[in-house]
């Protein structure tokens, strides 16, 4: 983002929102991954702690207190738009009315998928939509006809929760977005690309994660790419040029939704906010471009934003340390002056929204175990880790992996694991590692049984997609 330093990605609306609103410098998540990320943001709890460790397993309705039916009790109507993923393995799957919409009044969406181009919906029932337009641009309509239905109806303040798929891989957009960013223009961070740090990745990956088997080791995003074949530096432009592209969409959409929340006159009475579930490696540290589950700085630390200037004043930037996949629900609750629910995890940033006052000193981090499916599917090797002002540390069930000096190495270079001279550190760190896996049920040994239920690969849904759902969709602007 501009407003974050980033020469090149052109983000004015959320240059508008840091302008308006407060802008957290060190907003980290503690499970940089799409599904878990999501469970925690409604929970207010570690992944390890919703019962939801990996990607395409649902959540249980009936574990815990959920964010939107306290809202629906206070007043609010709630609705939800995009992509879900919290109904398992059903892509691009209808969520049905009821307790798998998590107490959602107003649903439309789907439960998983990237068909960005060529996307379909569903509201009340199993009838899919079909929309040829680019779907950020089309979910954000529908955002505003939730806010607008409620609004128009007098049905009192309105909760709405809109979730885009970019960015995000695969790289699928209109033309006149890939061709926003030049490649060879671009700036790339320091050490990318690192064909040999890669290859010296996938090596360890293999003999550690893998036991020796290479089938099973996640290939490139790149299309065409061998599996455990590097990236080239022109791939990785091009890639980030066109990641940059889908954000640019993304802030633009913003914009759509300022503006209408500014024409309607409700702007100021409504608390925007802005966050991601994770980042993208983009080729650094030898991972490769649509990348995430790591505790790295390029996965883990994402925007984040809350326009409220009536209570939180505008222009502000504020750098004490939040998690917003487990903080987030308590802060919403104690905005709107609500009761938490027993078991709630996270801790409020209202302080530091009100005078950038610190809530926690550090984020957790967390890999949970998954040792059964294909490439890509798999991750048997768990890791946990912290991450503070100072330091980022990172081990697994039986080594220390990680430990990088912050204040030194920001950009996450140089790796002192089991380095002498910061024995003590280093061993501090993992003491607070273990002590919160043992104050929060953490174990190395969770893990979901695969497959999830109903599940269904990404090749096999786009056949079903092409096959049985487009042709039964009714076609909508």
């Amino acid at each position: 983002m501009g407003c974050s330093g980033n020469p090149d990605v052109k983000t004015p609306f959320l240059d508008r929102m840091a302008d308006e609103g407060v802008m957290f410098e060190n907003a980290y998540v503690s499970y940089p991954l799409c599904t878990p990320f999501r469970a925690s943001l409604l929970t207010g709890k570690y992944a390890h702690s919703t019962g939801v460790y990996s990607n395409h397993f649902p959540i249980d309705p009936d574990r815990q207190p959920t964010l939107a039916p306290i809202l629906n009790d206070a007043g609010y109507h709630t609705g939800y738009i995009g992509k879900w993923h919290l109904f398992g393995g059903p892509k691009p799957g209808f969520v049905p009315p009821g307790p798998d919409r998590l107490g959602f009044q107003h649903f439309v969406g789907y439960n998983r998928g990237h068909a960005y181009m060529d996307a379909v919906f569903f509201r009340e029932t199993d009838q899919p939509y079909r929309c040829r337009r680019y779907e950020p641009d089309f979910q954000t309509d529908h955002a505003i006809e939730h806010m607008a239905s409620v609004l128009d109806a007098g049905e009192g303040p309105f909760f709405t929760y809109l979730c885009y798929g970019p960015p995000h891989y695969p790289m699928k957009m209109p033309d006149y977005l890939r061709r926003m960013y030049d490649p060879e223009k671009i700036s790339l961070p320091p050490g990318t690309p690192d064909p040999d740090q890669q290859r010296r990745f996938i090596a360890e990956q293999i003999a550690y994660d893998y036991d020796g088997d290479a089938d099973l080791m996640e290939k490139s995003k790149i299309p065409g790419k061998a599996p455990c074949e590097v990236e080239t530096e022109e791939e990785i432009r091009k890639f980030t040029a066109e990641y940059y592209a889908m954000i640019s969409n993304v802030d633009h959409n913003v914009g759509v939704l300022l503006n209408w929340l500014e024409n309607r006159g409700v702007l100021d009475d409504t608390m925007v906010v802005f966050l991601s579930d994770h980042g993208d490696m983009l080729g650094q540290h030898g991972r490769f471009c649509g990348w995430k589950r790591c505790a790295y700085r390029a996965s883990a630390h994402v925007p984040f934003f809350v326009r409220y200037p009536a209570r939180f004043g505008s222009g502000r930037r504020v750098t004490s340390l939040v998690d917003i996949a487990v903080d987030t629900m308590p802060t919403l609750l104690d905005v709107l002056g609500l009761e938490h629910p027993q078991g709630i995890q996270g801790k409020s940033y209202v302080p530091v929204l009100e005078c950038d006052t610190l809530t926690r000193d550090a984020v957790m981090y967390e890999l949970m175990k998954q040792s059964k499916g294909k490439r890509g599917q798999r991750h048997p090797k768990p890791e946990r880790g912290i991450r503070t002002k100072d330091w980022l540390y990172v081990r697994k069930p039986d080594r220390a992996a990680l430990l990088i000096d912050q204040r030194s190495d920001p950009m996450e270079q140089n790796n002192l694991v089991n380095d002498p001279a910061y024995a003590e550190i280093q061993s501090a760190l993992d003491r607070r590692v273990l002590d919160h896996m043992a104050a929060t049920g953490d174990d190395w040994d969770l893990e979901m049984p695969w497959p999830p239920k109903d599940f269904i690969s990404h090749k096999d849904a786009d056949i079903l997609l092409k096959n049985e759902i487009h042709p039964t969709a009714i076609t909508v602007p």
